[in-house]
């Protein structure tokens, strides 16, 4: 499989996939968005009567998920390895003292576990992206009054590299003469600006927005394809290691991905229309994560492809790909499984109808009530 027969395979799966999700999930994610900030632009209100909304399914969310937080970060403990023979001990022992420093330490792991808490309650799945990031940091210091014997030392230094250097204020040094006496030597001295680039590695946990999935699928483990949507910019892409001439040519319309989800987080429009604004490496660009499943070598067996696909509207171009030979880095957390489906009941499919018909009835109560309470005397113009 060449390069554009995988470029042409996922443009078609991204394209399935989002109309999948577009037709039988995204509106039902916008609409327990809407219900769930109290916008009920399905049961408008008239003009000058009760606007009042009943707010269970916040009600409901905010009640049910402190206490499923606790469960979990009650204690120093998110998680506990088991000793599967003897002399395991100790090794289940740092393991478990590892896992838990990655997650609650150095990934902030209770704003994850509480997003994607929020998430299964409120949309039916909670999705969580663990990965291992190797990508480089680079650090920029400015040093002003070095020498060269100073500079040679920093350029020696592993991965360090001078990217701006000026002639800076001659250092004054006394030197003895041939007299015998002390004599002011003016020493060359240049201001820098020196790069660190570090690659250390560290696992990554986070919580995602949106997981695109095949239609057929029932659980993250039998997807046929996988994708990450996410909005990056130029200078994000080209710190990845992508070509900068490719990432410049890429398409920046994001209105054929928007859903309505997005339009209800207040994403959508605003990134779209204030794309341009400011420096052009700051422009955004959809960029999807994918993992599909493909037969590469001819073997009439499919393998797992990891490929970064970027852009949309089917204009979109591969940035990269390699056969995957490890697991899925995503975990699902559903609200109340459905058996045979991806998607999950949530807390608004069995709260949103509640919310709906209190908000009509409490309405109609007060307007009744301020009618009583507040009667208007008319009378026909001109007979009285």
């Amino acid at each position: 499989m060449d390069d554009d027969r995988l470029k042409a395979l996922l443009s078609q799966e991204i394209s399935s996939a989002l109309t999948y999700d577009d037709t039988e999930l995204s509106q039902k994610r916008s609409k327990a968005l809407e219900y769930y900030r109290g916008e009920m632009t399905d049961t408008p209100a008239m003009a000058g009567r009760s606007s009042v909304v009943s707010r269970d399914v916040a009600d409901t969310i905010g009640w049910m998920l402190p206490g499923i937080i606790r469960v979990f970060m009650a204690s120093d403990r998110m998680a506990m390895y088991e000793p599967e023979k003897p002399g395991d001990e100790e090794f289940a022992k740092q393991a478990t003292d590892y896992i838990n420093y990655i997650f609650l330490k150095d990934n902030p792991g209770y704003r994850i576990m509480w997003d994607a808490t929020h998430d299964s309650l409120l949309l039916g799945n909670g999705i969580v992206k663990h990965w291992w990031d190797d990508k480089e940091e680079c650090e920029y210091t400015e040093h002003t009054g070095l020498t060269e014997e100073q500079i040679a030392i920093l350029q020696s230094e592993q991965g360090v590299e001078i990217v701006a250097q000026k002639e800076g204020e001659p250092q004054i040094i006394l030197m003895p003469a041939p007299t015998g006496e002390m004599m002011e030597v003016p020493l060359p001295t240049f201001d820098v600006k020196i790069k660190r680039v570090t690659r250390n590695g560290r696992l990554r946990v986070k919580c995602i927005k949106k997981l695109l999935i095949n239609k057929e699928a029932t659980c993250i483990e039998d997807a046929r394809f996988l994708a990450h949507p996410e909005d990056v910019t130029k200078s994000d892409l080209i710190e990845m290691g992508f070509d900068r001439d490719l990432v410049d040519s890429l398409p920046t319309d994001r209105f054929s991905s928007m859903q309505d989800d997005d339009l209800s987080r207040g994403e959508g429009l605003s990134r779209t229309f204030f794309n341009n604004v400011g420096d052009d490496s700051m422009t955004w660009i959809e960029l999807h994560e994918c993992y599909v499943k493909a037969d590469v070598d001819g073997d009439g067996i499919a393998e797992t492809i990891r490929a970064f696909y970027a852009g949309a509207g089917g204009a979109g171009e591969l940035l990269d790909w390699e056969v995957w030979e490890d697991d899925y880095p995503f975990s699902d957390i559903p609200c109340e499984p459905v058996p045979h489906q991806w998607a999950a009941r949530s807390v608004f499919d069995e709260t949103g109808d509640i919310q709906r018909v209190k908000t009509v009835l409490t309405r109609q109560f007060l307007d009744n009530l301020y009618w009583v309470n507040n009667p208007i005397t008319t009378a026909e113009d001109a007979s009285v």
